[in-house]
């Protein structure tokens, strides 16, 4: 069975209400996201009528998530709402499914396309995977790999993430 796992961003628009046909689910710390009333009442309706359900992720695959994002340099700036995202969709991909990460956000679906999990970007700003690394801005020093440590080694500076490389990718629908 194909299903689309929304992030926050495919709910606070109107996207799930565009594409009608679709099995959608979610989180339930990405329903807790919600704020805004227009937003909220989208989502309590898909919930009501059945055209989206609401799926905690095995606990277990989070590591398996976590890995792939430090290896793409952007596990600093996920939220644990899209690690457990994505922990969902490497759920129901394990169990069998279609799954396609439905996100705006750049993190997440550098990291699903990491993973080997389709993905669909509402806005269309995904256009490449990137491996970041570190970048000191005084002196230059650069490190491949991303640590909790935000200070250059070399001057105390604080470092900037920029990408180390560029892979073109495509959106899976």
């Amino acid at each position: 069975m194909k299903v689309h796992v929304l992030d926050t961003s495919a709910l606070l628009s109107t996207w799930a209400q565009q594409n009608p046909e679709l099995k959608l689910i979610t989180t339930p710390t990405i329903l807790d996201e919600l704020r805004n009333r227009p937003s909220k009442q989208r989502a309590d309706m898909l919930l009501s009528t059945g055209r989206i359900l609401e799926e905690s992720p095995d606990s277990h695959l989070t590591t398996q998530i976590e890995e792939a994002a430090r290896r793409t340099g952007d596990l600093n700036i996920m939220s644990d709402t899209d690690i457990q995202l994505l922990a969902l969709a490497l759920t129901r991909e394990v169990a069998g499914d279609t799954v396609v990460v439905v996100s705006s956000d750049l993190a997440v679906l550098n990291t699903a396309e990491e993973l080997g999990l389709a993905f669909l970007d509402p806005h269309k700003r995904m256009k490449n995977k990137i491996i970041w690394m570190r970048k000191c801005p005084a002196c230059g020093h650069a490190e491949r790999k991303i640590s909790q440590v935000e200070e250059c080694p070399i001057c105390g500076t604080v470092m900037i993430r920029v990408p180390a490389k560029r892979k073109p990718v495509h959106s899976s629908e």
